[in-house]
């Protein structure tokens, strides 16, 4: 299962986020016996690729001297050579495997996209609408909570290279572009998107005031991508200025809490990006008795881009206990692009009224 797990990732996940050195080195370890046991020992429910490439990646920028270190651009700066990269990675892996095999062990993927905030806009522009109340979000897995910062963000939304649509509040310091495919275009989001409170849940949130734990996020982020990794620095300064609230927990027992102290005048908005696939099939279900619970009391929005090849976004209404979800879009898992919906039939029943 492993191996297959590593042939999937060199032959679809790789190449459809671009990355040929992911792709080169998934494959190359499809076929190793040690480093396919070197990240076996990663824990329940994390992905075995993202997790050895990400152990080894943090070595690199921390510092560890290795030949490999010139088959990443984000720290050699160049074109990676063109010599096979496997063999070194493999060199690399054994000659440190205690650090690798302890990263593994005791770290976790939580990947911090803030271009997946090109998906969330539209749709917390459209939730605004309907309620005409400032947003009380929630993020379930918020690693280090950037993305509830959607709205300091500036964005660009292009089809065939021609902006379609802009927004942007204020002077931002994230810009964040996405590619319109197919017909259908997202709902240009109102002007102003008023945001009560950001609260996130996470088993692990990370401190991005701790230097080693923003290591541990880009380590995350694939070598190739030289303009995530500015995102995501220039994204973390923007806490200075707005500050969010992440809760250590398990949002599958934990979000009735959240959900309880939510004022009752804003519009109680839980969202997830990639991240519904960590928690076990009971603990979603949790999740979703939690809102339906809630939705009895007031109405609950929930924004969910998950899924795979590709993510499936979609927003669910619920009221007086039963849920409505309606797919809006099929997006990159990265954000780069966005296929949005026609928006005739697409909304079904999720739940009976309970």
């Amino acid at each position: 299962m492993l191996r297959a797990a590593f042939e999937q990732f060199a032959r679809v996940e790789a190449p459809e986020l671009d990355s040929p050195t992911y792709a080169e080195l998934a494959a190359g370890v499809a076929g190793d016996g040690e480093l396919l046991a070197l990240a076996a020992q990663r824990q329940d429910g994390q992905p075995a690729p993202n997790m050895l490439f990400g152990a080894v990646q943090y070595l690199l920028l921390r510092g560890v001297e290795h030949p490999l270190a010139a088959h990443y651009p984000i720290l050699s700066g160049a074109e990676p050579p063109p010599e096979p990269a496997f063999p070194l990675f493999r060199a690399f892996c054994l000659e440190h495997r205690e650090a690798v095999g302890e990263l593994i062990v005791t770290r976790r993927t939580q990947t911090q996209v803030v271009r997946r905030c090109t998906c969330l806009l539209p749709v917390f522009g459209q939730v605004f609408r309907e309620a005409e109340t400032p947003l009380a979000l929630i993020d379930v897995g918020a690693s280090a909570g950037l993305n509830l910062n959607f709205d300091r963000y500036a964005y660009r939304y292009r089809r065939a290279g021609d902006e379609i649509l802009r927004w942007e509040r204020d002077v931002a310091g994230v810009e964040l572009e996405a590619d319109l495919r197919g017909p259908g275009t997202p709902p240009p989001p109102p002007p102003e998107i008023p945001v009560a409170s950001r609260d996130g849940i996470d088993l692990n949130p990370i401190d991005l005031g701790d230097a080693d734990e923003l290591l541990w996020l880009r380590a995350l982020i694939w070598p190739e991508h030289m303009e995530r990794h500015a995102q995501l620095v220039d994204a973390a300064a923007e806490l200075k200025d707005s500050p969010v609230r992440l809760h250590r927990g398990d949002a599958s027992r934990d979000l009735p809490h959240l959900l309880e102290r939510v004022p009752a005048e804003a519009a109680l908005v839980v969202y997830s990006t990639i991240a519904l696939y960590q928690i076990p099939r009971e603990g979603r279900r949790r999740i979703t008795a939690a809102l339906e619970a809630r939705s009895r009391e007031r109405p609950v929005w929930q924004v969910a881009l998950e899924g795979v090849h590709p993510p499936s976004l979609t927003l669910t209404r619920y009221r007086d206990g039963a849920g409505e979800a309606e797919l809006l879009a099929r997006a990159s898992p990265h954000g780069w692009w966005i296929e949005w919906r026609n928006p005739q039939a697409r909304r079904r029943r999720v739940r009976r009224r309970t």
